[in-house]
């Protein structure tokens, strides 16, 4: 890791989110369990046994899916899916909490190759994923030159969001114990999920007096950025493993 050398920097200014990407991600995972719920609804009386509900657990967090039968051996899901946890890290001796919080909708097709209980799976998350970054600046990130303001570490701290692709592609395979058959059952997947590269806009450092617009500490700014990004590259194609307890009505 770098040694990153800043001056003490900035008071508190948190930024909110574009409000108008927001409500663009809110009405999109409403419509993904809107075009489910059309499709069960709307097919004949003799198919109802073919709409199925779950509840899950996994990676993407908990969540509840919607599914159909659109064809032999072919299920539509819409589920929607959250999770809220955090982890720490430190780089270039700033200690950070990262806050991962997944709000996402899927609508994936199911499709068994085989007329069995495996199945391959291909569809798109709509992400409202983000991480909240709140970083404490140890003494040991001040420069020799400034050391005898190293006291002031405790006021002073990092805070920014990132953000990833809104649309996710995702693929991956699975197995169902009830796929053609009513009641109840079980059901795991396993997968990925392509929502880019991370994103992290917003930062800012944080101390009781405002320097954000100093030329320094956006180079420390800047410098931080990519270091997050790379921390957290792994989120870029994000693992999906799911368990589901299902019913098929």
């Amino acid at each position: 890791m770098r040694r990153t050398r800043i001056e003490p920097a900035c008071f508190l200014s948190t930024l909110a989110k574009d409000e108008s990407t927001m409500q663009l991600k809110t009405t999109a995972l409403a419509t993904v369990i809107t075009i489910t719920l059309l499709i069960g609804f709307t097919r004949p009386a003799s198919a109802a046994e073919s709409l199925g509900i779950a509840a899950k657990a996994g990676t993407v967090g908990f969540g509840a899916e919607v599914s159909i039968s659109l064809l032999p051996h072919t299920r539509l899901r819409g589920g929607l899916n959250y999770l809220d946890y955090s982890f720490e890290s430190t780089i270039d001796d700033i200690d950070y909490e990262f806050d991962p919080q997944y709000n996402s909708a899927s609508l994936i097709v199911d499709v068994h190759p085989f007329a069995g209980t495996f199945f391959v799976s291909g569809g798109i998350f709509l992400n409202n994923n983000s991480v909240d970054v709140n970083g404490t600046l140890d003494r040991g990130a001040f420069p020799a030159a400034y050391y005898g303001y190293s006291f002031l570490a405790d006021l002073v701290s990092i805070s920014g969001e990132v953000e990833f692709n809104p649309i996710a592609p995702y693929a991956g395979l699975g197995w169902r114990t009830n796929s053609e058959d009513s009641g109840w059952g079980f059901a795991v997947e396993l997968g990925v999920m392509f929502q880019g590269a991370p994103d992290v806009k917003n930062l800012r450092v944080n101390a009781p007096i405002d320097v954000n617009g100093n030329d320094e500490v956006q180079r420390f700014l800047a410098e931080q950025e990519q270091e997050i990004e790379d921390e957290l590259e792994w989120f870029e194609f994000y693992p999906v493993a799911s368990a589901m307890l299902t019913y098929h009505f």
